[in-house]
């Protein structure tokens, strides 16, 4: 059967085209999409006029009015295909800048739920200290990718992140005044490690495990960066070159030609 044999009963065209039968109805009243008669006296619809009500519906969606809408149609050089194809290009670019204003959404809810979370994870420090951090990240060069990587861990991991953050904090805050390399400094490092590990997994895309390269250039960005050093530095005087020195210890001395043992822990 070709299309210009296929028939649509109002009930059919209705479901095809999610458009109630009384609008339908009301189409054909206003002579815009008029039915046709079988020989018993049935209602129905042909592949054209299935076509047709597809171009209503977007001129519809476009706010015409039905008098301008039906004017259109029955214009003697209207041509539905030139139509449709044309609806079809717009619509395509339409939907790519929705894409695109789609994608600006979704980064702003991931930035507002990473600042939100950024929040959970400094709670406990003085949050002038923490409004003075946010604000600094945001005016920097990767703020947005910031908050947008904290926006990703969800309200159970962060909480859980936060209990684990704490209680290895407080109890490194005991073992600052030792040597970096006292191996009770390490054993510290080792699980600071496997922390931060665990993080970047759910932060960062295709990420495959701090390797010793990768753990070496965190330091190094992590000594010049202000509001890392300060929150190091707000919890204890002096604990943000402690944690970076022992820390470039274990990379050295632990981490180094023994990434296999390290990363698999995470």
């Amino acid at each position: 059967m070709n299309s210009k044999q296929i028939k649509y009963t109002v009930g059919q065209l209705s479901k095809l085209s999610n458009v109630s039968v009384r609008t339908l109805h009301f189409y054909d009243e206003k002579n815009l999409l008029k039915a046709k008669r079988d020989n018993n006296g049935y209602r129905f619809y042909s592949a054209y006029d299935a076509a047709l009500l597809q171009q209503i519906i977007i001129y519809r969606e476009m706010d015409m009015s039905l008098t301008d809408i039906a004017a259109t149609i029955n214009a003697g050089n209207f041509d539905l295909i030139s139509a449709l194809q044309k609806q079809r290009r717009l619509l395509i670019e339409r939907r790519k800048t929705t894409n695109v204003m789609i994608k600006r959404i979704e980064v702003s809810i991931m930035m507002a739920k990473g600042e939100e979370n950024f929040d959970v994870i400094l709670k406990g420090l003085p949050q002038a200290k923490v409004d003075e951090w946010k604000s600094e990240i945001k005016h920097g060069e990767n703020g947005e990718e910031v908050f947008e990587a904290y926006g990703k861990i969800s309200n159970d991991e962060i909480h859980d992140y936060k209990h684990d953050a704490d209680e290895w904090t407080q109890r490194y805050m005991e073992v600052t005044h030792l040597p970096v390399d006292d191996e009770r400094v390490q054993a510290f490092m080792k699980e600071a490690y496997i922390m931060l590990n665990s993080m970047l997994y759910k932060t960062m895309d295709d990420f495959k495990g701090a390797n010793y390269e990768f753990l070496k250039m965190t330091n190094t960005e992590g000594r010049k960066d202000t509001v890392v050093v300060d929150i190091y530095e707000t919890y204890q005087k002096g604990m943000a070159k402690h944690y970076f020195d022992a820390m470039d210890y274990f990379a050295e001395n632990s981490l180094k030609d023994n990434e296999e043992n390290y990363i698999h822990l995470t």
